[in-house]
């Protein structure tokens, strides 16, 4: 008995059982399912820790239950209500201080009083992107709970792996906002950097409802003022990022998802080829496993469909002022080069960064939301090699019901359903936003040509101002 009870508790250390032999029943401690615990576990905690820095993980893991819940006593709960409180205090600052903006004389003479304002309106995107994406995190704090549950439920007790390289994909994305934070501050640091102090200064006078003008820029008050609005902006930007980050993570594990359940199908389907041929028929190896794949595909559909309401309103907000952002961005571009403005060296290296960083996030997160609905068109694809005809009257039911399951809707991410997010909706975003360049570019050209050669401009004028 001493020894059973020696054993019992060596067995709990997890490494030392290889060595012990087989003291408890295999189907008890299965190493298969320890990797699966670890995998389900690990994962999802790298990511969790991350957004719990930041105040945009208010739920609580119970070790008891070992699932996610909702404790408003805890301080991730209260850490997350301090930030929808200090992000409303923003959003409410920077309306007033816009429409204080807006309706004064404000200096619209130089290029750098427009790159200013762009930055400006870029920072204001992202504090509405980040303040929807945690009062939706609270509203939703139960579903929020229960989509955290059900990836850990399907990657402890199957084998389809979601979490597989999501912590590669989260130090390159993470990697990403660094590289551009750090460019950011490595222009702000140059020598000519009177385009960011006055970004910073209209920031203030946005964000904080500062005086239009300082009376001393190098007073230590000045500075620390710009050191607390930096990290107040920097704090807005990782939220908002970190944010579209969680969707960019649920896309990832629903293609690793549907991509591994597309591997059991085949190899089910090979299964039961096989059997039939080798038999002669009525084989009947793959109906355990043909009914298994039934309910497991309508579970990951249940989880595409849990994805689409738990962040509609975050691809709502984000394509509405990524969008806005990027024809703001051309339409500046656009204007310069119609009034023939000169551009500096730092001017051109900004606002190249600043497009360059909202088309690569916008394409990055159509293209991660778009491959979830070509994972399940890739399933579909398997069903066209069909049943051998001595299949037996099971497997050509369970058959049927994936026909119908993979056939009968469309499996997608969509934003509320106002809009499906393929690769045909990227092109369409795109070339819109291109022709929109096109035109403004076109409109503001300051002399157009004639096809008799003689500038339309010159004509206009020498003409006293009448129109054709």
């Amino acid at each position: 008995m001493r020894c059973c009870g020696a054993r019992r508790v060596l067995s709990k250390e997890g490494v030392k059982e290889a060595w012990l032999g087989p003291l408890e029943p295999p189907t008890q401690t299965p190493n298969k399912d320890h990797v699966r615990k670890k995998q389900s576990l690990l994962l999802p905690r790298i990511i969790s820790c991350t957004f719990r820095v930041l105040g945009m993980h208010p739920c609580t893991f119970d070790r008891t239950t070992h699932q996610y819940t909702m404790r408003w006593c805890s301080p991730s709960a209260w850490y997350s209500l301090v930030l929808l409180a200090w992000l409303s205090l923003l959003l409410v600052t920077s309306l007033v201080g816009m429409v204080y903006l807006f309706s004064s004389d404000f200096p619209k003479s130089s290029g750098a009083d427009e790159m200013q304002l762009l930055a400006v309106l870029i920072i204001v995107g992202c504090l509405l992107n980040a303040w929807v994406n945690v009062l939706c995190r609270l509203l939703h704090w139960r579903s929020f709970c229960e989509f955290i549950n059900r990836w850990m439920h399907i990657a402890s007790t199957t084998d389809l792996h979601p979490f597989r390289r999501s912590d590669i994909m989260l130090f390159v994305y993470v990697a990403s906002l660094i590289a551009f934070l750090g460019s950011v501050a490595a222009m702000s640091m140059s020598t000519s950097s009177d385009l960011f102090l006055g970004a910073v200064d209209l920031l203030a006078r946005l964000l904080l409802l500062m005086e239009d003008k300082a009376p001393d820029n190098v007073s230590w008050k000045i500075q620390v003022l710009h050191v607390v609005l930096a990290v107040v902006v920097v704090q807005i930007y990782l939220v908002y990022k970190l944010s579209l980050f969680f969707f960019v993570a649920a896309c990832h594990f629903l293609y690793n998802s549907l991509d591994g359940w597309r591997g059991q199908l085949s190899r089910c389907l090979e299964a039961i080829w096989k059997d039939n041929t080798d038999s002669g028929g009525g084989g009947g190896g793959g109906e355990a496993d043909l009914a298994q794949l039934v309910n497991l595909h309508y579970e990951l559909v249940q989880l595409v469909r849990h994805t689409e309401r738990l962040f509609s309103p975050t691809l709502q907000c984000f394509y509405g002022t990524q969008v806005v952002t990027l024809c703001l961005e051309l339409y500046l571009v656009a204007y310069r080069v119609g009034i023939g403005a000169p551009f500096h060296h730092l001017e051109a290296a900004w606002q190249l960064l600043v497009i360059v960083q909202t088309c690569v996030v916008f394409l990055f997160v159509s293209l991660k939301a778009s491959r979830v609905a070509e994972a399940a068109e890739n399933c579909t694809d398997i069903l066209r090699r069909g049943l051998p005809f001595s299949a037996s009257v099971r497997e050509k039911y369970h058959f049927g019901e994936l026909v119908v399951a993979l056939t009968s809707d469309r499996i997608c991410i969509t934003g509320g359903r106002f809009f499906y997010i393929n690769r045909p909706f990227i092109i369409t975003v795109v070339g819109a936003v291109v022709s929109y360049f096109v035109i403004v570019l076109q409109l503001k050209l300051p002399f157009s040509v004639c096809p008799d050669g003689v500038r339309l401009g010159a004509w206009v004028s020498a003409s006293g101002g009448r129109r054709l």
